[in-house]
Protein backbone atom coordinates (compact mmCIF):
# COMPACT_ATOMS: atom_id res chain seq x y z
CA UNK A 1 0.00 0.00 0.00
CA UNK A 2 1.25 3.45 -0.88
CA UNK A 3 1.46 6.08 1.81
CA UNK A 4 0.03 9.07 -0.02
CA UNK A 5 1.56 11.51 2.48
CA UNK A 6 5.10 10.17 1.96
CA UNK A 7 5.61 12.07 -1.28
CA UNK A 8 6.90 15.61 -1.06
CA UNK A 9 7.22 16.09 -4.81
CA UNK A 10 4.48 18.12 -6.43
CA UNK A 11 4.21 17.95 -10.18
CA UNK A 12 3.21 21.27 -11.68
CA UNK A 13 1.71 21.64 -15.10
CA UNK A 14 2.08 24.67 -17.32
CA UNK A 15 -0.86 26.68 -18.53
CA UNK A 16 -2.87 26.01 -21.62
CA UNK A 17 -3.68 22.88 -23.55
CA UNK A 18 -1.13 20.08 -23.30
CA UNK A 19 -0.28 17.10 -25.35
CA UNK A 20 -0.47 13.90 -23.38
CA UNK A 21 3.02 12.69 -22.51
CA UNK A 22 3.48 8.95 -22.33
CA UNK A 23 5.66 7.36 -19.68
CA UNK A 24 6.64 3.73 -20.27
CA UNK A 25 7.70 1.34 -17.52
CA UNK A 26 10.17 -1.37 -18.43
CA UNK A 27 11.74 -4.11 -16.39
CA UNK A 28 11.95 -7.85 -16.16
CA UNK A 29 8.97 -9.80 -14.84
CA UNK A 30 8.22 -9.07 -11.17
CA UNK A 31 10.00 -5.72 -10.95
CA UNK A 32 6.97 -3.77 -9.77
CA UNK A 33 5.86 -2.09 -13.00
CA UNK A 34 2.13 -2.54 -12.42
CA UNK A 35 2.39 -1.54 -8.76
CA UNK A 36 4.29 1.61 -9.68
CA UNK A 37 1.86 2.51 -12.49
CA UNK A 38 -1.08 2.13 -10.13
CA UNK A 39 0.53 4.27 -7.41
CA UNK A 40 1.56 6.98 -9.86
CA UNK A 41 -1.84 7.08 -11.54
CA UNK A 42 -3.34 8.08 -8.18
CA UNK A 43 -0.67 10.73 -7.57
CA UNK A 44 -1.03 12.21 -11.06
CA UNK A 45 -4.80 11.77 -11.29
CA UNK A 46 -4.50 9.98 -14.61
CA UNK A 47 -4.96 6.51 -16.01
CA UNK A 48 -2.51 3.78 -16.85
CA UNK A 49 -2.41 1.15 -19.57
CA UNK A 50 -2.18 -2.40 -18.22
CA UNK A 51 -0.12 -5.10 -19.88
CA UNK A 52 -2.25 -6.72 -22.58
CA UNK A 53 0.32 -9.49 -23.11
CA UNK A 54 -0.17 -10.93 -19.64
CA UNK A 55 -3.92 -11.17 -20.15
CA UNK A 56 -3.51 -12.66 -23.63
CA UNK A 57 -0.84 -15.15 -22.51
CA UNK A 58 -3.01 -16.51 -19.71
CA UNK A 59 -5.77 -17.32 -22.18
CA UNK A 60 -3.81 -18.42 -25.27
CA UNK A 61 -0.45 -19.90 -24.25
CA UNK A 62 0.35 -23.49 -25.20
CA UNK A 63 3.12 -25.12 -23.19
CA UNK A 64 3.94 -21.65 -21.83
CA UNK A 65 4.64 -20.29 -25.32
CA UNK A 66 3.02 -18.02 -27.89
CA UNK A 67 3.66 -18.04 -31.63
CA UNK A 68 5.52 -15.21 -33.38
CA UNK A 69 2.20 -14.11 -34.89
CA UNK A 70 0.59 -13.97 -31.45
CA UNK A 71 3.46 -11.86 -30.15
CA UNK A 72 2.97 -9.41 -33.02
CA UNK A 73 -0.75 -9.29 -32.15
CA UNK A 74 0.16 -8.42 -28.55
CA UNK A 75 2.43 -5.54 -29.59
CA UNK A 76 -0.14 -4.12 -32.00
CA UNK A 77 -2.90 -4.37 -29.41
CA UNK A 78 -0.72 -2.79 -26.71
CA UNK A 79 -0.10 0.20 -28.99
CA UNK A 80 -3.83 0.43 -29.74
CA UNK A 81 -4.63 0.34 -26.02
CA UNK A 82 -2.17 3.20 -25.48
CA UNK A 83 -3.86 5.24 -28.20
CA UNK A 84 -7.31 4.51 -26.73
CA UNK A 85 -6.31 5.23 -23.11
CA UNK A 86 -4.58 8.45 -24.18
CA UNK A 87 -7.98 9.95 -25.03
CA UNK A 88 -8.90 9.84 -21.33
CA UNK A 89 -5.54 10.67 -19.76
CA UNK A 90 -4.74 13.75 -17.70
CA UNK A 91 -1.43 15.27 -18.93
CA UNK A 92 0.39 11.93 -18.64
CA UNK A 93 -0.35 8.37 -19.70
CA UNK A 94 1.46 5.61 -17.80
CA UNK A 95 2.23 2.54 -19.90
CA UNK A 96 2.97 -0.79 -18.20
CA UNK A 97 5.16 -2.21 -21.01
CA UNK A 98 5.63 -1.62 -24.73
CA UNK A 99 6.31 -3.29 -28.08
CA UNK A 100 10.03 -3.50 -27.29
CA UNK A 101 9.24 -5.84 -24.39
CA UNK A 102 7.17 -8.07 -26.66
CA UNK A 103 10.02 -8.10 -29.20
CA UNK A 104 12.39 -9.17 -26.43
CA UNK A 105 10.08 -12.06 -25.51
CA UNK A 106 10.07 -13.12 -29.17
CA UNK A 107 13.87 -13.21 -29.17
CA UNK A 108 13.91 -15.10 -25.89
CA UNK A 109 11.46 -17.81 -26.97
CA UNK A 110 12.01 -17.99 -30.75
CA UNK A 111 15.50 -16.46 -31.23
CA UNK A 112 13.92 -14.08 -33.76
CA UNK A 113 10.91 -11.84 -34.29
CA UNK A 114 8.66 -11.13 -37.23
CA UNK A 115 9.83 -8.09 -39.24
CA UNK A 116 6.68 -6.16 -38.30
CA UNK A 117 7.39 -6.73 -34.59
CA UNK A 118 11.03 -5.70 -35.12
CA UNK A 119 9.79 -2.44 -36.64
CA UNK A 120 7.31 -1.81 -33.79
CA UNK A 121 10.11 -2.33 -31.26
CA UNK A 122 12.42 0.04 -33.14
CA UNK A 123 9.70 2.69 -33.43
CA UNK A 124 8.57 2.32 -29.82
CA UNK A 125 11.15 4.73 -28.39
CA UNK A 126 9.53 7.64 -30.26
CA UNK A 127 6.22 7.09 -28.44
CA UNK A 128 7.38 8.11 -24.94
CA UNK A 129 8.44 11.30 -23.22
CA UNK A 130 9.98 9.30 -20.37
CA UNK A 131 11.33 5.76 -20.04
CA UNK A 132 11.44 4.24 -16.56
CA UNK A 133 13.41 1.06 -15.88
CA UNK A 134 12.12 -0.66 -12.75
CA UNK A 135 14.98 -2.34 -10.92
CA UNK A 136 14.91 -5.96 -9.81
CA UNK A 137 15.93 -5.00 -6.26
CA UNK A 138 12.61 -6.23 -4.84
CA UNK A 139 11.71 -9.83 -3.94
CA UNK A 140 10.71 -12.02 -6.86
CA UNK A 141 7.00 -12.89 -6.86
CA UNK A 142 7.13 -16.48 -8.10
CA UNK A 143 3.74 -17.02 -9.71
CA UNK A 144 3.02 -19.88 -12.11
CA UNK A 145 2.92 -17.71 -15.23
CA UNK A 146 6.40 -16.27 -14.66
CA UNK A 147 9.56 -17.94 -15.91
CA UNK A 148 11.74 -17.83 -12.80
CA UNK A 149 14.14 -15.53 -10.98
CA UNK A 150 17.10 -16.54 -13.19
CA UNK A 151 15.20 -15.35 -16.26
CA UNK A 152 14.31 -12.16 -14.40
CA UNK A 153 18.01 -11.33 -14.01
CA UNK A 154 18.75 -12.18 -17.64
CA UNK A 155 15.86 -10.00 -18.85
CA UNK A 156 16.89 -7.14 -16.58
CA UNK A 157 20.51 -7.22 -17.76
CA UNK A 158 19.39 -7.28 -21.40
CA UNK A 159 17.12 -4.26 -20.92
CA UNK A 160 19.65 -2.12 -19.11
CA UNK A 161 22.46 -3.03 -21.50
CA UNK A 162 20.25 -2.29 -24.52
CA UNK A 163 19.26 1.14 -23.22
CA UNK A 164 22.81 2.10 -22.24
CA UNK A 165 24.48 0.82 -25.42
CA UNK A 166 22.05 2.76 -27.61
CA UNK A 167 22.18 5.83 -25.36
CA UNK A 168 18.41 5.79 -24.87
CA UNK A 169 17.73 8.06 -21.88
CA UNK A 170 15.97 6.39 -18.97
CA UNK A 171 15.34 6.80 -15.27
CA UNK A 172 15.98 3.86 -12.96
CA UNK A 173 13.35 3.33 -10.25
CA UNK A 174 14.69 1.47 -7.22
CA UNK A 175 13.73 0.67 -3.66
CA UNK A 176 10.33 0.89 -2.04
CA UNK A 177 7.17 1.89 -3.90
CA UNK A 178 7.29 5.32 -2.25
CA UNK A 179 10.91 5.82 -3.28
CA UNK A 180 10.12 4.75 -6.85
CA UNK A 181 7.14 7.11 -6.97
CA UNK A 182 9.38 9.99 -5.83
CA UNK A 183 11.99 9.14 -8.48
CA UNK A 184 9.44 9.15 -11.29
CA UNK A 185 7.70 12.30 -10.06
CA UNK A 186 11.04 14.13 -10.04
CA UNK A 187 11.72 12.94 -13.60
CA UNK A 188 8.25 14.07 -14.70
CA UNK A 189 8.85 17.45 -13.09
CA UNK A 190 11.98 17.78 -15.24
CA UNK A 191 9.86 17.23 -18.34
CA UNK A 192 7.94 20.38 -17.41
CA UNK A 193 11.08 22.54 -17.09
Amino acid sequence: MVDESASSTTVRFGKGKHMIRKVVFLGAPSTGKSTLCSALSKKLNTNWVPEYGREYWLEHQVDRRLTPEQLLHIALTQNKWEDDYEKHANHFLLCDTNAFTTWHFALHYHQSALPALEQLAKDSWQRYALIVLCDNDIPYDDTWERSGDANRQEFQDFLEDYLREREIPFVKAQGSVNRRVETVLRAIEQLNN
